[in-house]
């Protein structure tokens, strides 16, 4: 696993982390983490446009099947 640093974080942003964490009964770093792992789960446009291209490349797809990929992939990452 790699490790990150994130440097001059102010303290008030530092204070909230924290209180976010103790909330949600996670350590600062699992927290982050989550955060993290959160942010990247969701396509970002250029990657649903990516995606849909691929799956029109299959073959036998309208656009209607793109967007409504797109709207599936969004709806399960909120």
């Amino acid at each position: 696993m790699t490790t990150l640093y994130v440097r001059d974080v102010p303290e008030e942003l530092m204070a909230r982390l924290r209180s976010r964490a103790e909330e949600a009964h996670q350590s600062v770093q699992g927290y982050v983490r989550s955060l993290l792992d959160r942010e990247l789960s969701v396509l970002t446009m250029t990657e649903a446009a990516q995606r849909a291209e691929q799956i029109a490349a299959g073959g036998g797809v309208t656009s209607d099947d793109i967007l409504a990929a797109i709207e599936e992939e969004r709806a399960e990452h909120e």
